[in-house]
This record gives C-alpha cells, structure tokens and sequence, in this order.
C-alpha cells in the first residue's frame, strides 16, 4: 500500500467553488509506462465511479458524464503537466470556467477538484486519489455536493506523476431517458382464436435516469412497428404504457423509446418479437 507523505491544501476563489490538492505518495510498484488512450479512457470512467459508488452509499444521486466538461477537464490535467505548475489558473490565466465560457458550455454553477500523486498502476493510483479527496474535507464536499449534476473527469500522466481535475457543473437535464419493451429479446408467442386474428397486448417502462438536480422526468413514448416499407409509428409521444392490437397469425417486430420533458430522446432498444401462430 502506498504511503502518504504529505497533504497540502490550498484554498481557491470562493466564487469558484473550488478545492485543490496535492499528494505525495511512495510508490509501491515500479512506475508503469506511458498510458495508452484506452487505458485512459478506462481510468476516468473508474474515478467516476468511485465518485459514484461513495455518493450513493450516502443516499446522493450518481454525477453524469458531460464530454465536453471532460474535455476541459483533461485540458487542465495535460496543462499543468506539460507547464509543469498545480494551481486552478494557468500561467496564462485560464481556468475550468474561462475554458468553459470560451468553448460555450452551459452551466449555473461549477467547481473543481484537482490532485497530483506518484503513478504506480492506474487502479491502486486512482483508489489513492479518490480516497485522498474523501480525507479531506473540502474535497469531500465536493464529492457529496447536492449542487451539480454533471461532471468531466480528465486525467494526464507522465513517467512518475498522475494529473486529475473534475469539474463539478450544474446544468440543465441533457441526459436521455430510458425506455423498452417488456420480454424485448425473448420475444412473445400467443395462439390465434382459430383463423380470426388475436388480441395482443404490448406494454413498455419508461424512466428519465436521476439526476441529483433538474432531472427533467419522461414526457412520453414513440412506439413503432416494422413492415415491409421500414418502421411505422403506431403512437407518437404517447403516455400510456402498453397498447394493444389486433395481429393476424404472423411475426411482428415493436420497439419503444422515450422523450423527456426537455426534448432529450432516448434510443431504440431491441425490438420485442411477436409470434402469433
């Protein structure tokens, strides 16, 4: 296990709402060679949900990803490695916010957690950040804030040294909801009544995934079926939850999406296969 050396914690702007901090660490492991993309791609979406795992067990709604916020956040990661400082400003003037503002990201508020630690393998060394950050306080209310509902995880590393920024944001629900149809993968089989067509009922759930502010809840339902021609609407932005239609014997295919309240749409799932024989 790794052995700490020291913590420094450095107060930032109030109006910032932001922390930054520092660890020095003996590594316990030869230092690994230069990461690879996907490896880092890998790393952020394991701080996340580190993040994600210790706010939920204090009853706290997960952080989203934002692309773009992560974006900036790996800027800040690669800029203090690459000009070799640690502080939420550059050299030349830049933070999470100006960045943001001059690349037009949308947000009420926002905040940031920085850190600097020995590099001894991505899971030991991204365990150590995030329990780092739990230990100290200001930190740690970063990580529980009820304040924002987004984040961008951005990390950069060298030889010897890691780099993490998180960008904590508060911005509307752009989060697509969810939705599917029930036995979608399995399909369904029902007998017609002699050679009459049968009633057959399809029901879907729905569910605009939480955000811990602003989620925006699910405005309704596109539910289609596929003919010969391509996928036909059945019901556009409806708000019930199944429908029923009578089928010939045959094969049908039904797929379900969702759409909330802010227009976000959700995607088609697998389709449900109906077998009426």
């Amino acid at each position: 296990m790794p052995t700490f050396r020291s913590i420094t914690v450095r107060a930032a702007a109030a109006a910032a709402l932001a922390t930054v901090m520092t660890i020095a660490l003996l590594p316990a492991a030869t230092m690994g060679a230069t990461r690879t993309s996907p490896e880092l791609v890998e790393a952020e979406r394991q701080v996340l949900r580190l993040i994600n795992d210790y706010r939920d067990a204090h009853g706290l709604a997960p952080l989203r990803m934002d692309h773009r916020v992560r974006r900036v956040a790996r800027t800040r990661s690669r800029d203090m490695r690459d000009l070799s400082y640690f502080s939420h400003g550059s050299p030349t003037g830049q933070s999470a916010g100006t960045m943001m503002a001059n690349r037009g990201i949308r947000h009420w508020g926002w905040g940031e957690n920085i850190g600097r630690i020995s590099f001894f393998g991505w899971d030991p060394t991204n365990r150590a950040m995030v329990g780092g950050w739990k230990a100290s306080a200001g930190h740690d209310r970063m990580l529980l804030s009820r304040d924002y509902n987004y984040i961008g995880v951005g990390i950069a590393r060298n030889a010897y040294a890691a780099y993490y920024t998180l960008v904590f944001v508060r911005q509307p629900d752009h989060t697509a909801p969810r939705a599917g149809l029930y036995y979608a993968g399995r399909g369904m089989s029902v007998a017609a009544a002699g050679s009459g067509s049968r009633a057959v009922t399809i029901r879907w759930w729905g569910r605009d995934r939480r955000l811990q502010k602003y989620t925006s809840g699910v405005r309704g339902f596109v539910v289609q079926q596929k003919t010969a021609h391509g996928w036909k609407t059945l019901r556009r932005m409806t708000k019930k939850r199944e429908l029923t239609l009578n089928l010939d014997k045959g094969t049908y295919q039904f797929r379900v999406k969702a759409v909330d309240r802010r227009g976000n749409r959700g995607v088609w799932r697998k389709p449900l296969t109906v077998n009426v024989r």
